[in-house]
């Protein structure tokens, strides 16, 4: 009997590792204080698992509202920010460039924007 609840159990354990949603990775590649219009927009489901990969050819910072989620990024180097997308909704993506001569404030378009659909 004891030997059946193991079992029973490592089976459970087993069935909710594969019914975890799968990461979703994604690069930004920031130049001259822009993304490419094919990054733009970043399409998940909600309760996904993110991890954005970002680089940039000067240093900034990226910040990624709704989520109240920040990274500092330096050129030459790969900054992540990794979270589970946990609500719904469309999140701009705002850019602080160090080097920028008229960086983006909330009033102008955003960088790119985080899109998390319902299940």
């Amino acid at each position: 009997m004891l030997k059946a609840t193991v079992w029973g159990a490592a089976a459970i354990a087993s069935s909710i590792a594969c019914a975890a949603p799968p990461e979703k990775t994604f690069d930004l590649t920031i130049a001259r204080g822009e993304v490419a219009a094919h990054a733009r927009v970043l399409r998940v489901e909600k309760d996904d698992g993110i991890r954005l990969r970002v680089t940039s050819d000067t240093p900034g910072e990226l910040h990624l509202h709704g989520y109240r989620m920040e990274v500092k990024v330096r050129p030459g180097a790969v900054s992540e920010i990794a979270f589970r997308a946990h609500a719904t909704g469309r999140y701009p993506f705002e850019w602080h460039g160090g080097g920028d001569p008229a960086p983006r404030t909330h009033h102008g378009p955003p960088l790119a924007v985080l899109k998390v659909h319902p299940k």
